[in-house]
């Protein structure tokens, strides 16, 4: 449960504003590093950019056509050390790259892209690339279209199919040092008191209390609001002196017709985008258009749909309008750069701002997923260096809780799937918890060990457990259905959408944070005002 906000007395080393891959990142190693952290997130850990991506980790491939060489051999140090801090999250995945009428030049450049790509990433635990024949190709994907298909390359990277649980493990972490962590709290005011004494107000969106937090440091990592939130704190006086480009990034999620991760070569405009298998579905994304909305507001349009499969059906067989179960939408927080570029075009390396009309008050700019663990690293240093302390990064040596004490995933899963086994779990139950919590599984044997009846299924359509939804809310900050629902467990993407259990599960988390049948009820309408604006089935005749 949340714990009483605390006196305003209190004086942090670091308040963190947004709760996604980035401010998470950045509590965990702060609090490591010995640090007084609160980190505010005004709505849900990772419901912003970071649950609206395409859920990769990888050292992009496409950048080593920008010739961005620095970019890459980051992104595939990092993915390598993700592997090793969360392998229960974060797991190998094929790719095919199919060549459709590519001129000779084309296919000996991905060739050497593809040498490169192995040559940076050297003392990887994942097997390098090939090079394939048409029927090699073929009989990899079958759903690839065999006409003008001239052979291709197979490579590996990584997936973190639900990569809303990195954010959650960085903030348990973080929680586990010391770090106060608040969802669903507003930084609405700030005033610079003196030196290193920083006054931040705050308004708890649930209860509408309002609150005042001083602190040293201020680390805005809000993402693609980043510049929203400088603005509505009067630390940025014009959209003159806005510091991102956001483009918007849309997905479309059809029933799973590929096995590997497939890149589609866009017919029309020479993009890179994917095919990729994800939780039984095909996920198809993403497009890359300059937004300038309120990134809550993203939404999938026509067009971009349109986009979407009419290039990605150019290739593959089986996916069609009418194949879409669900869509969904982000705005990423690219560094705005002094040239103006195609979207697609625009650097992906991040940046760590100081200043502005104030004292102590830092910002990160343009984190991706793959690379969070380092521009944490990077902001704390930052930081590290303005409070006047010798401290030094561990994050890339100490796994995320879930990841502590596994070597193979494969014979970790084979062990413990044994376990749960005892308490009536099958064995896709089984290994699909084990890859939400990893070695924190123990903390859900020890619920159903008070009470058998929590190994029953949240509803018969999907593998979660009860043991789960206590979890959520005890010990992983989980305050609404939709906190559960949409980012504690995978149950909003299954076929059911979650919408045959979340009177179950209002009723679990309504016994466990005394919610009355008027609070119950509105949850459930919350939840499903949730899906609609996140996970919307597209209906639109209009392609």
């Amino acid at each position: 449960m949340r714990d009483l906000f605390p006196s305003s007395r209190d004086l942090y080393d670091v308040i963190i504003i947004g709760g996604g891959i980035a401010g998470t990142g950045i509590a965990r190693d702060a609090a490591m590093r010995g640090m007084s952290v609160a980190l505010f997130e005004s709505n849900d850990l990772s419901s912003g950019t970071t649950s609206r991506s395409s859920r990769l980790i990888h050292g992009g491939l496409r950048y080593l056509d920008t010739y961005d060489f620095g970019l890459v051999l980051k992104d595939l140090r990092e993915r390598e050390k993700l592997l090793h801090l969360a392998p229960h999250l974060v797991r190998p995945l094929k790719f095919v790259v199919p060549n459709y009428g590519r001129s000779y030049y084309d296919r000996f450049r991905l060739r050497l892209g593809m040498l490169a790509y192995d040559l940076f990433s050297m003392g990887k635990m994942l097997p390098s690339h090939r090079m394939l024949s048409p029927e090699q190709v073929a009989e990899l994907e079958p759903c690839l279209k065999r006409e003008g298909l001239q052979g291709g390359a197979l490579f590996y990277d990584c997936q973190a199919s639900f990569v809303e649980r990195i954010a959650i493990e960085n903030a348990l972490s973080a929680a586990e040092r010391g770090a106060k962590i608040f969802n669903h709290a507003r930084v609405i005011g700030y005033q610079n008191a003196g030196v290193s004494d920083n006054v931040s107000e705050v308004e708890d969106l649930l209860s509408g209390k309002r609150f005042k937090f001083r602190s040293r440091i201020l680390v805005n990592a809000a993402g693609p609001w980043t510049d929203d939130v400088l603005r509505a704190l009067n630390l940025q006086k014009t959209d003159g002196e806005r510091r991102l480009r956001t483009t918007q990034g849309i997905h479309v999620v059809i029933p799973r017709v590929n096995e590997s991760a497939i890149i589609v070569h866009a017919k029309s405009d020479n993009r890179l985008f994917f095919v990729i298998p994800w939780l039984g579905y095909s996920l198809i994304g993403t497009t890359d258009t300059d937004f300038s909305g309120n990134p809550a507001e993203s939404r999938a349009d026509d067009e971009d749909i349109r986009y979407l499969v009419m290039e990605s059906s150019s290739v593959l067989q089986g996916i069609s309008r009418d194949k879409i179960l669900f869509t969904y939408s982000g705005v990423r927080p690219l560094v705005r750069s002094g040239r103006p570029k195609r979207e697609s075009d625009v650097s992906r390396n991040y940046r760590i701002v100081e200043g502005g009309p104030a004292n102590g008050v830092v910002s990160v700019l343009g984190v991706k997923i793959t690379s969070y663990r380092i521009a944490s690293k990077d902001a704390t240093d930052l930081i590290s260096r303005r409070l006047g302390r010798d401290t030094n990064c561990s994050t890339d040596k100490e796994a995320l809780p879930g990841g502590r004490g596994i070597d193979r995933f494969d014979e970790f899963a084979r062990v413990n799937s044994e376990k749960l086994e005892g308490y009536g779990l099958d064995k896709v139950q089984g290994l699909h918890l084990l890859e939400i919590y990893g070695s924190r599984v123990s903390e859900l044997i020890a619920i159903m060990d008070i009470d058998k009846k929590y190994a029953r299924r949240v509803c018969p359509n999907n593998a979660d457990i009860v043991a789960q939804i206590i979890l959520a809310v005890k010990a992983e900050f989980a305050l609404t259905v939709s906190d559960f629902l949409l980012r504690r467990a995978p149950i909003a993407f299954s076929q059911c959408r979650g919408l045959d259990c979340v009177e179950n599960v209002a009723a679990v988390m309504g016994g466990l944070l005394d919610w009355d049948e008027e609070r119950m009820a509105a949850e459930i309408q919350d939840y499903k005002k949730a899906l609609d604006v996140q996970l919307p089935v597209t209906t639109s005749p209009n392609f």
